[in-house]
């Protein structure tokens, strides 16, 4: 593998792209910014409550805040995308959101779970920036323990998925599953050249309205080609212990096997098959007839081998 992306100058600023649907939770939000952010940022935060609620982050590495009013409609995801191709031109920047999850008896240990693996103490973010900085074949950054292979997790996304896709002018295809692993929880560190494609003007009229759908959303679809386009750009996925144990001069196959033994670790949130948890159903690999029912999806769907 190889980046095709340009170089930007190491003083440019990390952007923080932060969707708030939750405003009770911004506070709690904005302390982990000032506590943990250790390198300067511009915050970006899309939302649909009123901007006066949302106080600026404490911290004088916070270069500038701008806040951009969206319909609630896509989740984080899509708000995520407008940003991404409304605030300019940047490198490196961190995916976040004042995530709830009440589906979930467990949602708020889950958030501050995201939130204190994504945001390192003691000098965590300036290392995890700086190994970026020095690694460009790293697209996305996943925090440990929420890395998952896509292709278990297709499923009733793998329509959403090749619409997505077809809008982007490709056909989803089973290889285009290998090696790509997605942020459970939407939450993760990325190169902008890695996701770029998906800010097309075309994909925000296929998103569902807001019914409190669970899964096989166009939401849900692009948490999993986050994965998918990184790949296809000849960029990395990985997590952040992968990337801490990882050098500029390993190989891409060295990287991507750091990559394989830090994703799909069982925890609480996301358990081995067939252990229960307070969230959502297991993997589908737990579930009867699975390669019959994905096989079926695939013909069905156009998802080719």
């Amino acid at each position: 593998m190889h980046a095709v992306t340009p170089p930007i100058p190491r003083s440019a600023p990390v952007v923080v792209l932060a969707h708030v649907h939750y405003p009770d939770i911004w506070n709690e939000f904005a302390e982990r910014l000032a506590e943990r952010m250790d390198v300067p940022f511009r915050l970006v935060v899309t939302t649909s409550t009123q901007a006066a609620e949302l106080r600026r982050p404490a911290t004088s590495f916070l270069q500038a805040m701008d806040v951009l009013p969206v319909e609630n409609r896509g989740r984080d995801i899509l708000p995520f995308l407008r940003a991404l191709a409304d605030i300019g031109d940047f490198d490196i920047g961190l995916k976040l959101h004042t995530k709830k999850s009440p589906q979930r008896t467990d949602g708020s240990a889950w958030r501050a779970q995201l939130y204190d693996t994504l945001l390192p103490p003691e000098g965590g973010v300036s290392d995890l920036v700086a190994r970026m900085r020095a690694d460009r074949r790293i697209g996305l950054v996943a925090p440990d323990g929420f890395s998952l292979s896509v292709r278990p997790w297709v499923f009733v996304n793998a329509e959403p998925m090749t619409t997505v896709m077809s809008i982007l002018g490709h056909e989803l295809v089973d290889a285009d599953l290998d090696d790509a692993f997605f942020a459970a929880g939407s939450m993760f560190w990325f190169r902008k050249p890695a996701l770029a494609a998906l800010a097309d003007p075309a994909l925000p009229s296929v998103f569902e309205a807001e019914e409190g759908q669970l899964d096989g959303t166009i939401a849900h679809a692009i948490e999993r080609l986050f994965a998918v386009e990184t790949r296809r750009r000849g960029l990395i996925t990985t997590t952040i212990g992968a990337l801490a144990a990882s050098r500029p001069d390993q190989s891409s196959e060295d990287l991507l096997a750091l990559a394989r033994a830090h994703a799909d670790v069982p925890n609480v949130y996301f358990p081995a098959p067939g252990v229960s948890s307070g969230g959502p159903p297991a993997s589908p690999q737990s579930r009867p007839r699975t390669r019959l029912r994905r096989l079926l999806s695939m013909i069905r769907t156009g998802i080719r081998r």
